[in-house]
């Protein structure tokens, strides 16, 4: 079982150095920075999340809780909106204002806490939170966030522990879902609540302060807990899954907030570790086609630094990138069919555990399990995209007003309730509104200051490498593949071994007997050990070593300063403040003047002697050697283009993708905004309206199909055999390439087009590289696509294919000779590559004609509910599917036209 730690106290130094400076209110009203309105914002499904047994009875009866869902049908309606006749005035309709304040009078609730706390809501449910200190407004965020989402933050700390199956009883599920945290981010409880203390080190006055931000945080967690659960005694606003699991929830403390955050960093804020795959593939290839071919296939696929990618800054930042090179000394490459024996996660002695996956080898393309069964049935926490989030800025001087105009969000998938709680908090230190993943709601993580604004798409720049560390006994003996020890120079080191523990008692979903578990975790100095097996038939270990391991709490200092006036007031305090955020994201901000971007990041500097493609020998001579510095990393304030998108998009020219990011090619969805933003920017006069607009439009782009179908069909040529289903395609694209029922009469406008080319897109991509590749296709470590039918909004993102078919169409054809070493299409014959083509698209026409028991590709029907976005219940109420769009799940509308002097 879990220990209990007392919350610190603050102590009376520290409270003294965070109460109100001169000048400011001590009640957290505007004082002297003034409120600046001009901000919307829409978080669906809804800002209530903790349900207690009457509400889930009145809920199942047809009357979910006040706020529970009330923005879900704002946020479906836009995507049946007229865009054309869309006007400012209406954009209400569609999203809420979002200020920093709140009166008592306009207030639905007033709560006060504690002494120098008080809290008003909204009618959606908002917290406004106020405090006389910053103490006092962590509380009140502690306190507020639970009773928002008590459960659902319950759940992340005890995932984030890798004690599911302790919380949430024994099941296949649980189990292998505590297995795949412990080799994310294994800590002991003391070593998760030392990383507070360590952080306060590292970052002197204000890592003292936060920490007593973060102290007061976990008191108003705990208060909110006991009121609403007193004692052991589950009581009337105790939420219902506590009922349903037989628990009692226990207090917070530090630790738990950090294994909170070493799950969320881990989703969303990482990129890299995919190396293992990519030895593999590269072996199979110098098999097949020798060692200089395979390297120029290699390079070809892994669209390392494509000069044809669309980037979100015109402005170089050169890092990582370069052509493959096995043959460096630091490289070391494991044997294909060498021995192997489990690292972290393996059972322990408790007999009954099955290996763990090796997801954590396949960097963000490894499939985790990530399925919880939760006291209501499975909880999909992998239901989040792997990458996500989009941003589109226009800047002042291409707008209506000469002020910029944005439009902008995180896409972190659809929960009910919702992984991300928002709240409103002014109290000396901190005077922002917004977003956080809920149980880290000490900072607002994406949102508005006083008259700024900011918001982040997943970066997956490359700060996890995959290290190989030689085994030895360190008794004396020959090593084996299960040998727990590993060089260090010519040391033999014991690794580091522990043993994590779990008692998980049944509950009424997971029925039967109780069940002790251990689980086995090892670790080098590098970091968690994955899997143990040979190197040139010698036995190594190997191991993921990421930059931010054991750094978890680190990159809140950069969230405080974002949320803080007295930091950031222009976009060099933004830059400042970013720069402190160690997970990889890019970072965008805008006030009355100015845009800009920054990619955060804690990177690694190699090197020389190592691939950053490959995997690495543990040897000091290949360890890193600093971190990039901030002026190097990719940013830009106010382009020349007038505009800044993201789409989870390539950063920078020469900025080299990270080793599980092959999708950096000339294909990506982010065209989608930036060929829309790019005609507003250079027609100007751009209102916020436009914008809203543009983003919308390009929400319901089916980006795969626009991009690819001209050249594919460019290739097919005039076959008359074909014409009707060239025409049908042709007609689509032409039209925009839209998944979208504008007038709800239950069906796409374009669905026979989309029926045909959802069962042309496998086959032909596949196809297009088999002739020279033959079998290999299907061992590319990437994804062939990334369909809406995966239910999770968020689609055609980060798929090298996409790009495949475009390079090696243009190769062949002979427009872009010196795109790829070589065409791959027919073999690289552009008359058999025709033919290939035609006879994949015949072949696609006449198994949908059948399938479907229609004559014509014109009669195909599609269903658009096989798109719809499925929320996950991450409780016991639900909330029902929607039309599909791709969308942030939460998104502001920022129209600052004033501003600090």
């Amino acid at each position: 079982m879990r220990r209990s730690v007392p919350v610190l106290l603050t102590s009376a130094v520290v409270i003294a150095g965070l109460a109100a400076p001169a000048g400011a209110s001590p009640d957290g009203s505007a004082g002297e920075y003034g409120d600046y309105g001009g901000v919307l914002n829409i978080l669906p499904p809804g800002q209530s999340g903790s349900i207690n047994v009457a509400e889930a009875a009145a809920a199942q009866a047809g009357s979910p809780p006040e706020n529970f869902d009330d923005q879900l049908e704002m946020y479906d309606a836009l995507n049946h909106a007229d865009l054309g006749a869309l006007t400012e005035g209406d954009l209400s309709s569609y999203y809420k204002d979002a200020p920093l304040t709140l009166s008592d009078a306009d207030a639905v609730t007033v709560d006060r806490p504690k002494d120098g706390v008080t809290i008003r809501w909204d009618d959606f449910g908002v917290p406004y939170i106020e405090g006389a200190t910053r103490e006092d407004a962590a509380f009140g965020s502690g306190y507020a966030g639970t009773k928002d989402r008590m459960f659902l933050m319950d759940l992340l700390r005890h995932v984030g522990a890798a004690r599911a199956a302790e919380f949430l009883g024994p099941s296949e599920a649980n189990v292998a879902m505590d297995q795949e945290q412990l080799r994310a981010a294994y800590y002991t409880e003391e070593e998760a609540a030392a990383q507070i203390e360590q952080a306060a080190e590292r970052f002197g006055e204000e890592g003292v302060r936060l920490v007593a931000a973060l102290d007061a945080y976990l008191a108003g967690i705990n208060a909110a807990q006991e009121e609403m659960c007193p004692g052991l005694v589950v009581g009337p606003d105790c939420p219902v899954e506590y009922a349903a699991l037989g628990r009692a929830p226990e207090p917070w403390d530090r630790a738990d907030v950090v294994y909170v955050a070493s799950l969320v960093g881990g989703i969303f804020g990482k990129g890299g570790g995919a190396e293992f795959e990519n030895a593999r593939l590269l072996q199979q290839l110098e098999a097949q086609f020798g060692p200089e071919e395979a390297r120029r296939v290699f390079d070809d696929l892994r669209l390392a630094d494509d000069p044809q990618a669309p980037t979100t800054a015109s402005t170089p930042a050169p890092y990582g990138g370069g052509p493959v090179d096995p043959t460096l000394p630091g490289v070391a490459l494991p044997d294909l069919d060498g021995p192997t024996a489990p690292g972290t996660g393996a059972d322990a002695g408790s007999g009954g555990i099955p290996s763990p996956t090796d997801a954590a080898l396949q960097g963000g393309l490894g499939e985790r399990p990530m399925v919880v069964d939760g006291p209501y049935g499975p909880i999909d926490l992998g239901a989040v995209p792997d990458m996500m989030s989009n941003a589109a800025l226009v800047a002042g001087d291409r707008t209506e007003d000469g002020h910029p105009r944005v439009v902008f969000g995180p896409q972190t998938g659809y929960f009910a309730p919702q992984l991300l709680t928002e709240q409103a908090v002014v109290a000396p230190g901190i005077r922002a509104r917004g977003v956080s993943f809920a149980g880290t709601s000490l900072v607002v993580q994406l949102g508005r200051g006083v008259d700024y604004a900011w918001s982040a798409t997943s970066a997956g720049s490359d700060l996890v490498d995959t290290v190989v560390e030689r085994l030895c006994e360190p008794g004396g003996g020959e090593a084996t593949v299960e040998s727990e020890g590993y060089l260090v120079g010519d040391e033999c080191v014991p690794m580091d071994r522990d043993v994590h523990e779990e008692l998980a008692t049944p509950t009424a979903a997971t029925p039967g007997l109780p069940q002790q578990y251990s689980f086995l975790v090892l670790r080098t100095g590098h970091g968690i050990v994955q899997l143990r097996t040979t190197v040139d038939g010698a036995p190594v270990a190997i191991v993921t070593q990421r930059s931010t391991y054991g750094r978890e709490l680190d990159s809140a200092l950069g969230f405080e300063r974002l949320g803080n006036p007295d930091f950031v007031s222009d976009a060099d305090g933004f830059r400042d403040a970013t720069a402190a955020i160690d997970y990889t994201f890019n970072w965008f901000y805008v006030d009355d003047t100015d845009i800009a971007y920054y990619s955060s990041g804690r990177l690694p500097l190699r090197p020389a002697g190592v691939d950053p493609h490959l995997p690495r020998w543990g040897d000091a001579a290949y360890d890193w050697q600093g971190w990039l510095a901030v002026e190097d990393h990719p940013q830009q304030v106010n382009p020349p283009s007038g505009y800044l998108v993201s789409w989870n998009n390539k950063q920078a020219p020469e900025f080299g993708a990270a080793d599980d990011q092959w999708g950096y090619g000339p294909v990506h969805r982010s065209e989608a905004l930036s060929d829309r933003l790019a005609v507003l920017a250079d027609r100007g006069g751009v209102t916020t309206t436009d914008l809203v607009v543009a983003v919308q439009d390009a929400a319901t782009v089916d980006s795969r199909a626009f991009y690819t179908l001209p050249s594919l069909l460019e290739v097919i040529g005039d076959d008359p055999a074909l014409a009707e289903a060239t025409t049908l395609l042709r007609g689509w694209a032409d039209r925009g390439a839209h998944r979208l029922d504008q007038d709800r009469d239950g069906a796409y406008e374009e669905q026979a087009a989309i029926a045909l080319f959802d069962a042309w897109w496998e086959p032909v991509a596949q196809d297009l590289l088999r002739g020279t590749l033959g079998d290999l296709v299907a061992e590319i470590p990437q994804r062939l696509d990334d369909h809406p039918r995966q239910g999770l909004g968020s689609a055609w993102n980060g798929v090298a294919w996409y790009g495949y078919v475009v390079k090696d169409l243009d190769r062949v054809r002979g427009t872009d000779p010196g795109a790829w070493s070589q065409a791959y299409c027919g073999g690289g014959d552009l008359a058999a590559c025709q033919a290939d083509l035609r006879t994949s698209l015949q072949a696609a026409v006449d198994r949908v004609l059948a399938e479907q028991g229609v004559a014509s590709v014109s009669e195909l029907t599609y269903d658009k509910h096989i798109d719809d976005i499925r929320a996950t219940t991450a409780g016991v109420v639900g909330v029902r599917a929607i039309d599909w769009q791709n969308r942030p799940t939460f998104q502001q509308v920022v129209a600052f036209t004033d501003g600090r002097s």
